[in-house]
């Protein structure tokens, strides 16, 4: 499989460009800064050099993107320039060059203050509707709209992966969102992986996260005392906490549910919170 791939030089793109790579794809990795898995600098707003790479491409993977952070030193019309119109660049070049399949890197970000419940944590899955908060949501959930309009309208069956948190935060952080609300970037590549290699999708949208020990029922104990679910569910986790003087939860108001992935794409988290804590 020959993979075109944006973002090459990102955390999340450098990851991808691995697995496939261990796997025996070839990947043409292009970023606007260079970065060891990068072959060219390329800006997305490049329609002749996007028309001519897809034209070698089986699948493309565009994980490429303004994100939250960015919104400091880059205007709205900066997001919709890279997340909306440079989305449409790319997925025009892959249509035409009669690439096999689109995946697109989106964000759990984009259901938004539909993630905020005062009854129980909000058990998100992509039947949650998303409510944007910011620029960024907006962007993405455009491009998600895009994809699914070349998916159904124009011939090019695409996936989009709604990613959870996988950056680097404190050791606490990222324990505790394993459990609830985080990834490992590991995870998230092979998912970008098997969306690529996936022949049963027209169009589909994915959340991917870490696997939870938590149950639907378990919501509305999660936001007032988490700490007797994690008793019943983990217990292990309040040793874990404790061996290492780190506070434990006193509201958890969200449960990213990766359960479709599994089904639609096979997707099988290997490091979830035991895994990440013990490695």
């Amino acid at each position: 499989m020959r993979v075109l791939l944006t973002g090459s030089s990102g955390q999340l793109g450098s990851a991808i460009a691995e697995a496939l790579t261990a796997r025996g794809h070839e990947v043409y990795g292009i970023d606007r800064r260079a970065g060891p898995w990068t072959r060219e600098l390329v800006n997305i707003g490049e329609r002749e050099t996007l028309f001519s790479l897809a034209r070698w491409s089986n699948v493309v993977i565009h994980t490429a993107s303004l994100h939250q952070p960015d919104m400091a030193r880059y205007s709205e019309s900066d997001f919709v320039e890279t997340n909306v119109n440079g989305t449409l660049n790319l997925l025009e070049a892959a249509q035409a060059a009669g690439v096999g399949r689109f995946v697109y890197t989106s964000t759990t970000s984009v259901y938004g203050k539909a993630m905020r419940s005062w009854r129980g944590a909000v058990w998100v899955t992509e039947e949650l509707h998303p409510r944007p908060r910011d620029i960024y949501d907006r962007t993405k959930l455009s491009a998600e709209a895009l994809c699914k309009h070349f998916a159904l309208k124009r011939g090019l069956p695409a996936i989009c992966l709604r990613v959870a948190r996988f950056f680097q935060e404190s050791p606490r952080e990222m324990a505790l969102h394993r459990l609830y609300r985080g990834l490992d970037v590991r995870d998230g590549a092979m998912a970008h992986v098997l969306a690529a290699l996936n022949e049963s999708q027209t169009f589909d949208i994915l959340t991917i996260a870490a696997r939870s020990p938590f149950k639907r029922e378990d919501t509305s104990l999660l936001l007032r005392d988490p700490v007797a679910v994690l008793r019943q569910r983990l217990p292990e986790v309040l040793d874990v906490f404790a061996a290492r003087g780190w506070e434990l939860p006193k509201s958890i108001d969200r449960v990213y549910d990766s359960e479709r992935a599994e089904s639609v794409l096979g997707f099988q988290p290997a490091h979830n919170f035991l895994e990440h804590v013990h490695a």
